[in-house]
């Protein structure tokens, strides 16, 4: 038989271990409730700090690419941009459009991949794209080796650009008879190629009235072999002769702005110093042409640009003043609209 002291003290110790069981029990879901809000802390600042980083490299490739589309992109302004962004990568979409006397015309698209520096990029989207060739019946007869180039969003032509002094066999695009058969009051673009180089006060002076230029087209090539500037022998012993710069390669220039009606040759050299500074994808092309423009000097100046061709609008009558110009070696027909 059981003293009644001794079912006390069972009763007492048995108070004193659930109590120890509870604390304990309590202690452990405290302990798991700060982990878990310290790992959601942690998770938060992470995902908040890849935010902030992969924001950060999409403003800054959206900058760079800007910057080199308005140099290397003649009469094209950007309309806006789609970030498709992921973990600490993603891809811009970039949109450009063209003005043709006061008509806007969208134009094209371009990406770019980026990521942040040292992250491998799992979102990386390659994107190969080609312009659309059409063949001229014309220029067939005349047994052209290119095709013209037509844009593969609207369809409508693209401008091209004829360097001085290279042999193109003869086949240089004169666009301009065709001003003649087009109604008088259709707006056109048109990229003409001087005879030689001239400064910008040159060409300014040179074009007539009812010309409106919009985009200078600069000597950038330091290297003229490797830009494929002279006629060579393929293997069967052809002779393959250079072909025209199209936009989509090979051309740098300034020109005026949507918002700005005045361009000027210290426009490109701030380009290219921006680049510079900016060190990004395009670091090295741009430095190429710094160093060709100031050749010896500590820097270039205005007058160490000199021009190869420009880009201008206006109407079909008002652009048929260029027919007879000694200075136009080449005029190419780029976007034609109507006024409205």
């Amino acid at each position: 038989m059981t003293a009644p002291w001794e079912d006390q003290e069972d009763q007492s110790l048995t108070k004193t271990i659930q109590k120890a069981k509870r604390r304990i029990l309590l202690r452990n879901l405290v302990i798991i409730a700060i982990s878990l809000v310290s790992c959601l802390i942690v998770i938060f600042a992470i995902l908040l700090g890849a935010f902030k980083l992969t924001s950060r490299e999409a403003d800054k490739v959206a900058m760079d690419e800007w910057g080199y589309i308005s140099i290397s992109k003649p009469n094209e302004y950007e309309s806006g941009f789609k970030d498709q962004s992921g973990f600490l990568s993603g891809v811009l979409e970039l949109y450009t459009y063209k003005i043709v006397e006061g008509v806007p015309i969208p134009w094209n698209e371009y990406w770019s991949n980026y990521q942040v520096i040292g992250f491998p990029d799992f979102n990386r989207t390659y994107v190969s794209t080609f312009g659309m060739a059409g063949t001229d019946p014309q220029m067939k007869a005349q047994g052209y080796e290119y095709y013209r180039g037509y844009n593969r969003y609207n369809g409508k032509r693209e401008l091209a650009f004829f360097v001085p002094g290279v042999n193109y066999n003869g086949k240089v695009l004169n666009d301009l008879p065709a001003l003649s058969q087009m109604e008088s009051g259709k707006l056109v673009e048109m990229a003409l190629s001087f005879d030689k180089d001239y400064s910008f006060a040159e060409v300014k002076a040179m074009l007539p009235a009812g010309v409106r230029p919009v985009w200078y087209w600069v000597d950038t090539y330091d290297d003229r072999t490797n830009f494929h500037f002279k006629p060579y022998k393929d293997g069967n012993g052809n002779i393959d002769y250079p072909m025209p710069f199209w936009p989509s390669f090979g051309v740098y220039g300034f020109g005026i702005r949507p918002d700005y009606d005045k361009a000027e040759p210290g426009d490109f050299i701030q380009k290219l110093k921006d680049g510079l500074q900016a060190k990004g994808k395009y670091y090295s092309e741009y430095e190429r042409i710094y160093n060709f423009l100031k050749k010896d000097k500590a820097e270039p100046d205005a007058g160490d640009v000199r021009l190869l061709g420009v880009v201008v609008t206006g109407t079909a009558k008002g652009l048929q003043s260029l027919n007879g110009q000694p200075y136009v070696r080449a005029a190419v027909l780029g976007a034609v609209v109507d006024r409205y």
